[in-house]
């Protein structure tokens, strides 16, 4: 009985830890709900710059909304600009990767833009990075919390449970809880590695021309359009180098023709 109720209250304890991590990793502006429904009257009505705007100044004020970026990317859309477009749905898909109408817009946005400048990340850092692209980078990291804090917990049944039968219980879900823990850590660990050495981004200009050197004079006959989604490597002063396909050779472009999607 005694182990029992320290087993309670420490467990309590716990929960109670990792609820105020959470509320710390969830927390954020919220974007006015009086302000987002004028946006949204304003788009109904056909005025998408105007509703636009609202969304941006929004934005500007810290919020980090999955629908507000939705809105946003849909009324570029409806403007034309490919590249704002496919940029704000993708920031929408970053807060809400599961969201079926966030995914179906984005989608229809980038079959408007038929280039496909870099290639995909392949190797294991790649394949661990995937594991949880379903979640946002906030949720996988509180879900490494969760486990880490799991774990803690059965390790204290393991010692305080008397009976060698509910000690084999808690090793085994220690042991289960310890490779779900390790595998969503080197996952979000890989995430945050790709984010840092490849960040993604959005051409935002109509057109950009590649150039084989950062400031060159002469750039390539080759241009990007709005709406490519690109991987910056490197930056030197105003200019930006993109990750190109084996044996493309160098591929810099002026910063200010894209945006970052996180």
């Amino acid at each position: 009985m005694k182990n029992g109720l320290i087993i309670a209250i420490i467990g309590l304890l716990m929960l109670g830890i990792l609820a105020g991590g959470i509320w710390l990793l969830s927390s954020g502006e919220t974007a006015d709900a009086a302000t987002i429904d004028a946006a949204n009257q304003l788009y109904v009505s056909g005025h998408y710059s105007e509703a636009a705007r609202i969304y941006e100044q929004e934005i500007a004020r810290g919020v980090q909304d999955s629908t507000v970026y939705f809105n946003l990317g849909n009324a570029y859309f409806e403007q034309g600009d490919m590249g704002r477009a496919v940029l704000n749905l993708q920031r929408a898909a970053e807060l809400a990767p599961r969201d079926p109408d966030i995914q179906a817009n984005l989608e229809l946005a980038q079959q408007q833009t038929t280039e496909l400048f870099a290639e995909e990340p392949t190797g294991p850092v790649a394949i661990l990075a995937g594991l949880t692209s379903w979640m946002t980078l906030n949720e996988a990291a509180i879900l490494v919390l969760a486990l880490w804090f799991l774990l803690g917990f059965f390790i204290l049944a393991y010692r305080e449970i008397q009976g060698p039968r509910g000690r084999r219980l808690a090793q085994t879900l220690a042991l289960v809880v310890l490779i779900l823990m390790l595998l969503a850590g080197v996952s979000l660990a890989s995430r945050s590695f790709l984010l840092q050495t490849q960040p993604p981004g959005v051409v935002v200009t109509p057109s950009v021309a590649i150039s084989d050197s950062p400031g060159a004079s002469s750039p390539s006959s080759y241009h990007l359009t709005g709406g490519t989604e690109v991987k910056v490597i490197d930056q030197v002063g105003d200019w930006i180098r993109l990750d190109t396909p084996q044996g493309a050779g160098e591929s810099w472009v002026p910063a200010t023709a894209v945006e970052p999607i996180t």
